[in-house]
């Protein structure tokens, strides 16, 4: 009797990490979608863009191209 209860807890506990690892390497593949996505858009910006964001202050001195791109 204790061998088919032992079985089913098993079967049950098993099935159980199935089902979590399953959920949680969606939930991880959705993350890495949003995450590429954003790249993605921070790959299409342009120096104007950035110029909406980031403040001349911010600019290094160094950063010549900022300048040609009007």
């Amino acid at each position: 009797m204790s061998f088919v209860i032992g079985m089913i807890i098993g079967i049950s506990v098993g099935i159980g990490l199935i089902v979590a690892f399953a959920k949680y390497e969606n939930i991880r593949s959705m993350h890495r979608s949003q995450l590429a996505t954003t790249v993605a858009a921070f790959a299409r910006m342009t120096v104007r863009d950035s110029r909406k964001i980031l403040p001349d202050e911010f600019y290094p001195p160094w950063v010549v191209f900022s300048q040609r791109q009007n």
